[in-house]
């Protein structure tokens, strides 16, 4: 996609924040980048001025504006679109054997590096990651790199799994069992209390299983969350990724006794760089975490596959020439 990097922001509203592309002009004062390079874009716009900004944690900032993000009113305009202004402070530029495809992931990336920097991983400690998905598997991915002993996966799509395995991002995995027929979220949050220490007694039982010092919980499901509590070991971390349900029963007793910490997690900061630095030397192979895309005259294609959630799906990238 093509892309502008400059000083005011594009009025009309589109989605997508997830964005890589070209600069094909500037503002006068832009130093950072020049016509030509190729770039990634970091879609949050924050302030500069308030507390939260002064002190780095800049994704906390109150006065955010996140391009793509249509909770904002009125929303904040995303990056489907050719060209794309965006504040020069928040492009990057990509190294030449960096590709476009990769450009596209740094932002989920970004989201992993932040998550395993907010858990404290350390080198030999064990990790515990409940959603297969993109972001789940780039946790694996900047888990791997940053010496975790083990890494396990836990989904409920075998396609995901095998993905997981094929690829080196996991020693283990695990298929959650899917909601019984008429089973509906609700039936699920009633129960999930008292059924997370069943089903967490059920994975640990599994080779390569065991208590895990950091969890990484990616699917924003309350049952998950619970599993992933009891799966965490004494004095462990799960870090809440997975946007959910914002009321939701936690076991927070089987937290406190064990002295687990629960951390939140906003997005990302300061992470950008080290994405490109971990891609443009090869620590991190993520190409194949893109397994569909579509050029952009076909976008309203890949909204449609990605709501089917076929098999084999990770992540989905829209493009164009």
């Amino acid at each position: 996609m093509g892309g502008t990097a400059a000083t005011r922001s594009a009025i009309l509203w589109c989605s997508a924040m997830r964005r890589r592309g070209d600069v094909v002009a500037m503002g006068r004062d832009v130093t950072t980048v020049k016509v030509g390079d190729r770039v990634a874009i970091e879609p949050q716009r924050p302030c500069a001025s308030c507390r939260q900004c002064k002190q780095g944690t800049y994704n906390l900032c109150p006065d955010l504006k996140f391009s793509g993000s249509a909770t904002a009113d009125p929303p904040v305009q995303g990056s489907l679109q050719q060209v794309y202004n965006h504040p020069a402070s928040f492009v990057y530029r990509l190294p030449d054997h960096v590709s476009y495809t990769e450009g596209a992931l740094v932002e989920p990336l970004s989201v992993a590096i932040h998550s395993v920097r907010r858990s404290g991983l350390q080198a030999g400690q064990s990790v515990l990651i409940f959603g297969g998905g993109a972001i789940g598997l780039l946790c694996a991915s900047v888990a791997r790199v940053s010496g975790a002993s083990t890494v396990g996966v836990i989904d409920i799509d075998q396609s995901r799994l095998n993905h997981a395995k094929s690829h080196g991002l996991a020693d283990h995995v695990f298929k959650m069992p899917p909601l019984s027929r008429g089973e509906d979220s609700d039936n699920v949050s009633a129960k999930s209390t008292w059924a997370a220490a069943e089903l967490a007694e059920e994975i640990l039982q599994r080779p390569g299983f065991a208590l895990a010092e950091k969890v990484f919980e990616c699917t924003g499901v309350e049952l998950c969350v619970n599993v992933g509590i009891h799966c965490a070991a004494p004095a462990g971390k799960v870090v809440l990724i997975g946007m959910g349900n914002p009321l939701q029963k936690v076991d927070l007793g089987a937290a406190a006794k064990r002295e687990i910490d629960l951390l939140g997690l906003w997005r990302y900061a300061n992470t950008f760089e080290t994405a490109i630095d971990l891609l443009a030397s090869r620590r991190l192979q993520v190409k194949s975490l893109a397994t569909h895309q579509f050029e952009l005259d076909r976008a309203t294609d890949a909204f449609d596959l990605v709501l089917q959630k076929p098999p084999g799906l990770v992540k989905c990238i829209i493009t164009s020439k």
